[in-house]
């Protein structure tokens, strides 16, 4: 899947346009990383897509299945990606090849204004992976980070068996629909203290109605 990625890289016209349009969002406040830029056909788009944007992840069946739904989403005139962008330092982006220059143009600016989100937005702040001590930069390897995942899945599928970790994927991937994509922003419940120095309060003892009536007291 990575083997696209040394013959997609930019060509000289849209460089020329990338730097013209980097100088420009610079020069009106915008804050970004590096940004690299390749150029895809339609289908290897629909490959990085269905990898979530990432080039090499885990072996499992829901990329092929989300990889037919992006096809003839494309291929019935439903749906057309224009670009995709990873939070990455630098930051990756995909340009779809036949594009027009104007909206080659248009989606190179709006590439940039995705980075300077991730770059800067509090909520983006959870995916950075700590600090370069040499240069004080911002460290977000996701991208290699996804690939050592999948490294590493594919390891325990030749030790144990790819049926058997598909399973468990499976099992996982269950939960993801239950997670709250809130929760890292959200503050911790603390758990009552269960310490000896804290008493319960004691019951309180709830008076009885006075009745004029023998046959209710007994």
């Amino acid at each position: 899947m990575a083997q696209f990625a040394l013959k997609t890289a930019l060509p000289n016209y849209l460089r020329d346009e990338q730097k013209r349009i980097e100088e420009f969002v610079r020069g009106v406040g915008l804050d970004i990383f590096p940004t690299i830029f390749e150029v895809l056909s339609y289908d290897q788009m629909n490959e990085v897509a269905a990898y979530g944007g990432f080039p090499t992840r885990y072996p499992h069946w829901r990329w092929g299945m989300e990889y037919e739904r992006l096809s003839k989403s494309h291929e019935y005139g439903l749906s057309k990606i224009y670009e995709l962008v990873i939070n990455n330092n630098p930051s990756i982006a995909y340009l779809l090849e036949g594009n027009s220059l104007v909206d080659q143009k248009l989606v190179m600016a709006h590439v940039y204004a995705h980075v300077d989100f991730f770059k800067n937005n509090f909520c983006f702040k959870m995916t950075s992976q700590g600090r370069d001590q040499r240069t004080g930069d911002d460290i977000r390897k996701w991208i290699d980070t996804m690939a050592n995942h999948g490294a590493t899945i594919r390891k325990w599928a030749n030790r144990i068996g790819l049926e058997t970790i598909e399973q468990f994927i499976d099992a996982c991937l269950s939960l993801e629909n239950l997670i709250d994509p809130q929760s890292p922003f959200l503050p911790k419940e603390t758990s009552p203290s269960t310490s000896e120095e804290e008493e319960l309060p004691e019951p309180q003892e709830v008076p009885l109605l006075r009745v004029d009536r023998e046959y209710m007291e007994s």
